[in-house]
């Protein structure tokens, strides 16, 4: 009897192991910069990227995407952050689309990154006029960034952690 439940609590830990691993994220954020510059209606978000396995970068779905970059067809890692809703009231927003998407001015990353590696992911949005910087500034950290592979969402990163 003692020999059964010592395999099934085995059988239930390897299990729970394996199963934390495999919904690890692919992508994970180490560090997160913020800047609102006034001068130019711009909030900038700089942050650390560590992809934690390799990913299959082939994606060929069409539609509305939640992301910036509509693909067609093609290979790469969109990035996008959501904004709460807070933020949302205080940014420009795309128009003709289903999701809440803050109208991207500049980006700058590499689309793809080895595993294990570190890369540097900008993104600038636009700010409406008159909106309270301060407002922004307090606000930027609670969004998500939003990890695309084409149009498909495959990780969700909390910006405030």
């Amino acid at each position: 009897m003692f020999k059964k439940i010592q395999i099934v609590l085995t059988l239930l830990i390897s299990l729970s192991i394996v199963t934390g691993f495999s919904k690890q994220d692919p992508i994970v954020v180490k560090e997160v910069e913020i800047n609102v510059m006034k001068t130019a209606g711009i909030l900038r978000y700089d942050i650390v990227l560590k992809k934690t396995k390799e990913l299959n970068l082939d994606n060929s779905k069409a539609g509305d995407s939640p992301g910036h970059h509509m693909f067609y067809h093609g290979n790469g890692l969109n990035y996008a952050v959501r904004p709460n809703p807070a933020l949302a009231s205080l940014m420009e927003l795309e128009q003709n689309t289903k999701y809440v998407k803050m109208q991207l001015r500049g980006s700058n990353n590499s689309g793809n990154f080895r595993a294990k590696e570190e890369t540097i992911l900008s993104l600038e949005y636009a700010i409406k006029k008159d909106s309270d910087f301060e407002g922004v500034r307090k606000s930027a950290l609670d969004s998500t960034l939003l990890v695309l592979m084409g149009n498909e969402v495959i990780s969700e990163i909390p910006l405030n952690k």
